[in-house]
């Protein structure tokens, strides 16, 4: 890893990822009327950033595209170079309801997250393909290592020594949670199969109706192919960040596409590990359709 990444409280984070962002969670202020998306990285983030936009707006697409992508969402754990003042810092500063999103584990996740009790959008994806997408994003982000090959890539997501930690951790914590009142559990794969559907239970869970009319255009709005094509969404390369030569941000966003790349041998192991690590939890997922 490079001197940037380092391990706090057994989780290795990036350079984006500072101290002082780590430190200053532990009392930042959480409103009742904050909108929180929490996913572990390539879970559909983005995906559904956009979608809790276009609610947010009403369904207005003019309105929505008026909105500087960059203000639309306040992503609190990363500090990108370039940037003058911690995401954070700027969020306790706008009008309420804001919308926020993170990839932190629950342990460095602001104290009145629980407290507080605001409406959490949480997004699972199958671990087998986001092994493959967080890959590649590694091959991309100029701030993380580039694991040339994929056998190493793979021990380091078996073993949970990526930045952001283990899935494991993550997911078992937020399914855990998903009968609370205010936690809108969502998986990846449910999006794929049936996305207005999804739509709609996150509207429902948001209060933000979806116009008479309107689902159908919000579908295609939010559809992948339609965003990845959308170059509103592509601000993420401004700063030099990502490369997308070597892997675009948005890649290819399918169910199965892991079967390119696990051997039996891993597969078969993270099975095991799967079962080790999730026993009793009930919680399963589709890793084709």
């Amino acid at each position: 890893m490079t001197e940037y990444d380092r391990i706090v409280d057994g989780i290795r984070y990036p350079w984006a990822t500072k101290d002082e962002i780590l430190e200053a969670m532990k009392t930042f202020e959480v409103r009742e009327d904050d909108v929180w998306l929490i996913t572990y990285r390539k879970s559909g983030n983005t995906w559904v950033q956009e979608i809790i936009t276009v609610l947010f707006c009403g369904c207005d697409f003019t309105k929505r595209g008026e909105m500087d992508p960059k203000k639309r969402v306040s992503f609190v754990d990363l500090l990108k170079p370039g940037m003058t003042e911690f995401v954070h810092v700027t969020a306790a500063k706008k009008p309420s309801p804001r919308i926020m999103t993170t990839h932190l584990q629950s342990r460095h996740m602001p104290r009145e997250i629980i407290t507080k009790k605001p409406k959490i959008v949480y997004v699972a994806r199958n671990p087998k393909d986001i092994a493959v997408s967080l890959y590649y994003f590694h091959k991309s982000n100029k701030l993380l290592k580039t694991f040339e090959l994929w056998e190493e890539y793979f021990q380091a997501f078996y073993d949970g020594d990526l930045v952001g930690g283990s899935w494991f951790e993550m997911n078992l914590y937020w399914w855990n949670r998903r009968n609370d009142d205010n936690v809108l559990f969502l998986k990846y794969e449910d999006m794929k199969e049936d996305l207005a559907s999804a739509i709609v239970k996150i509207s429902e869970f948001l209060g933000w109706p979806v116009p008479e009319g309107k689902l159908e255009d919000v579908v295609k709005h939010c559809s992948f192919g339609q965003m990845k094509t959308n170059p509103i969404l592509y601000w993420h390369t401004e700063s030099a960040i990502l490369d997308d030569s070597k892997s675009p941000f948005m890649r290819k966003g399918l169910v199965g596409d892991w079967k390119n790349y696990f051997t039996v041998r891993q597969n078969e192991a993270f099975d095991k590990l799967y079962e080790k690590k999730m026993k009793g939890s009930g919680l399963e997922f589709r890793y084709e359709l």
